[in-house]
């Protein structure tokens, strides 16, 4: 792959975090609505996990209120990895359907998040791909901190590969999704099966993930204040997630949590990529330089910033065309790698 055919080519850096980047107005009158709305709720600054996890459920509704009509949504539960609890999902089947499922993990930093606060978005991603999706409702940081969430991640995983051996609507093309921490569960299930010698996914679609454990990149400089998501806020669930400091040696700069320290031969051994960013998001210089690895590898991938947006925008399709185009990028790259 030459410099002119990577996709980082498409993708001017410096002018995304120059003084140009501004919200689109979609996106301003969104913040403006978000800003009104959260006023209205508890200050969550002394309150416990537990309990801010209350009220993001409740401002979480905000964008599932009027779900995409689809087949099937049925919550099940599949069996835990090893001696671990059973997982609770829900098995998402969109209207248009093709054999196949997409493994779905929700964001929210490892602490927050479940089926409900990201329904829209699995059911717009089952939609846009035309596969069934499994959402799975991984264990919580800080009581379960890693492996937890990526134990259950892989039980969903080998679950949906066992099923296409004696059910034809999943003998199919297998993928792993996910947005921000989702993402990153999404990829460190994919590099520890093909470790492992397991069958890995066929593809993996990564929206605005985290990936590495810096706090001094350019988009955390930009953008880690004022813009939804914060550097501080990022601090506390790496810390939750990965506890144990930042040493030598320290659990946060292990591949399976901060997967930009994976070597290039394993970057190389990846099934197809889609990685996107949001364009005013502390995150964003993760995904470039995701990309940037995986252009060394020699891996296959495509990466789009989406511009003018905040960090979580592709649940807010009733709102900003940019969600909406967002998914039909992803969906568009899934049946071309996958077909």
């Amino acid at each position: 792959m030459t410099a002119s055919t990577s996709p980082l080519a498409k993708i001017d850096v410096a002018r995304l975090l120059s003084a140009e980047a501004k919200r689109s107005p979609e996106m301003e009158e969104v913040w403006a609505f978000i800003q009104a709305e959260d006023a209205k709720l508890p200050d969550q600054s002394r309150m416990t996990v537990a309990e801010q996890r209350q009220v993001r459920a409740i401002s979480s509704k905000r964008w599932n209120s009027d779900l995409p009509a689809v087949r099937n949504a049925i919550h099940m539960t599949i069996p835990g990895l090893f001696d671990a609890p059973a997982v609770s999902c829900e098995l998402i089947e969109p209207l248009e359907v093709a054999p196949g499922c997409i493994v779905y993990m929700h964001g929210g930093g490892w602490t927050f998040g479940s089926l409900e606060s990201h329904a829209n978005l699995a059911r717009n991603l089952a939609i846009a791909a035309k596969t069934r999706v499994l959402a799975v409702d991984y264990r919580l940081a800080p009581e379960h901190p890693f492996p937890a969430a990526l134990d259950d991640v892989v039980a969903a995983l080998r679950y949906v590969i066992k099923r296409g051996e004696t059910d034809a609507e999943f003998n199919g093309p297998v993928g792993v999704a996910g947005d921000s921490a989702g993402a990153n569960l999404a990829l460190a299930a994919t590099i520890r099966e093909g470790d492992s010698g397991r069958r890995r996914p066929d593809a993996c679609l990564c929206f605005y993930g985290v990936w590495g454990c810096d706090f001094e990149t350019p988009s955390y400089k930009r953008f880690g204040v004022g813009h939804g998501l914060g550097m501080a806020g990022m601090k506390k669930f790496l810390d939750f997630y990965a506890p144990g400091g930042e040493g030598p040696g320290a659990l946060r700069f292990d591949p399976l949590v901060s997967p930009l320290t994976a070597s290039e031969a394993t970057m190389a051994k990846l099934p197809p990529v889609y990685l996107n960013a949001a364009g005013l998001d502390p995150l964003m210089s993760d995904t470039i330089e995701m990309a940037r690895k995986l252009d060394a590898a020699g891996a296959t991938y495509d990466v789009n910033v989406h511009e003018g947006v905040h960090h979580g925008f592709m649940q807010i399709t009733a709102r900003l065309s940019e969600a909406r185009r967002a998914h039909e990028l992803a969906g568009a790259f899934w049946r071309k790698h996958v077909g």
